[in-house]
């Protein structure tokens, strides 16, 4: 049986994996001329018990909150925090209308310089 000071090796290791930078600052989504980097904050903590020779106990658990979005748009940056009255997924549609926007314009511009018919 593993030795309480080898698993908490273990455990802090694993628990490093998932603190990684990766995981507070997320990769970029592109949408269009626009890129959206979610920011989450990561909290963990994990607990022991036993003798040097055996583990009696352990437990632990990690939480992934997001914070907040930064949204970058040609020389623009805004940072688009998450309110804790409103569920994540608000905070996503209320982005929406500013995507699709862009995509729009985006399409317009293209329209008008396509070679008439």
């Amino acid at each position: 049986m593993a030795t309480i000071d080898t698993l908490a090796e273990t455990i802090l290791e694993k628990l490093r994996m998932v603190s990684q930078a990766e995981t507070v600052v997320g990769k970029p989504i592109q949408a269009g001329a626009t890129t959206v980097i979610p920011v989450s904050r990561v909290s963990m903590g994990f607990g022991l018990g036993g003798r040097k020779e055996d583990l009696s106990a352990s437990g632990g658990g990690v939480s992934i909150n997001p914070v907040a979005f930064v949204v970058i748009t040609g020389e623009d940056v805004r940072i688009m925090p998450v309110a804790r009255d409103n569920s994540l997924v608000s905070r996503v549609a209320d982005l929406v209308p500013d995507i699709v926007s862009a995509f729009k314009g985006k399409d317009s511009a293209d329209s008008s310089n396509a070679p008439a018919v």
